[in-house]
């Protein structure tokens, strides 16, 4: 059932006449916080006039923290129990907040006397492009929470986990009328969206019992 995201611009007359250049950069500027606000949705919606969003939905696992793991850390152990409950793992990608940089790049997997890093930083031992972890790409955004709390990092399946639909793209309308007698012009702005998770639940694996669910989302309980 597609939702309307609406946006509205005022804009005087001799401001057009002066700055048609306008004309241009209004559209592109409210593409972009569009594509903003879609974001969010996806991450934060409450499914109310908006699409559902990861963190909201009822298909979403929850990683348990650590037994003693201070407040507002992320440790190794908890990277690789987030990945042992995604469903489909060779497509989901790691989004997080800014914040946890500190804490991914200092993060190692104790393997006997020494250790193994889990965080790989573009370029370096990666060899990508892009940061990665467990081999899947890390990528920052703004709509995940802060450190320590529950969606500050997901693991995200948004390829095969997620269902946007939208109809006619971004509709851009211009009306003298609505402010005629103030002289100015009214950018309308339309794009119909609505989006899911496709899993309504967790699913149980064939093996491995109920205790290890695992959904195309896997986030981190707060820690703090």
């Amino acid at each position: 059932s597609l939702k309307k995201l609406i946006g509205l611009c005022y804009a005087s007359d001799e401001l057009l006449a002066d700055a048609a250049v306008l004309n241009t950069v209004i559209p592109q500027a409210f593409a972009s916080e569009f594509g903003f606000r879609i974001d969010d949705a996806i991450v934060n919606g409450t499914g109310a006039g908006q699409p559902l969003g990861i963190l909201n939905a009822g298909s979403l696992v929850s990683v348990s923290k650590e037994t003693g793991q201070a407040d507002d850390t992320i440790v190794a152990e908890n990277i690789v129990k987030m990945y042992a409950r995604q469903l489909n793992p060779g497509s989901a990608v790691w989004l997080v907040n800014k914040s946890c940089f500190p804490q991914l790049w200092t993060m190692s997997l104790s393997v006997g006397t020494g250790g193994a890093p889990i965080f790989q930083p573009a370029g370096g031992l990666a060899a990508q492009p892009y940061n990665t972890m467990l081999g899947r790409p890390v990528i920052p955004v703004e709509q995940c929470a802060s450190l320590g709390t529950v969606g500050d990092i997901i693991f995200a399946d948004l390829a095969g986990g997620y269902i946007l639909a939208e109809k006619g793209g971004m509709q851009t309308d211009v009306s003298i009328h609505v402010r005629f007698v103030y002289d100015e012009s009214v950018f309308r702005f339309v794009y119909r969206v609505d989006g899911q998770p496709v899993l309504a639940s967790p699913v149980t694996p064939y093996k491995g019992g109920a205790g290890n669910s695992q959904s195309h989302f896997v986030a981190l309980e707060t820690r703090g």
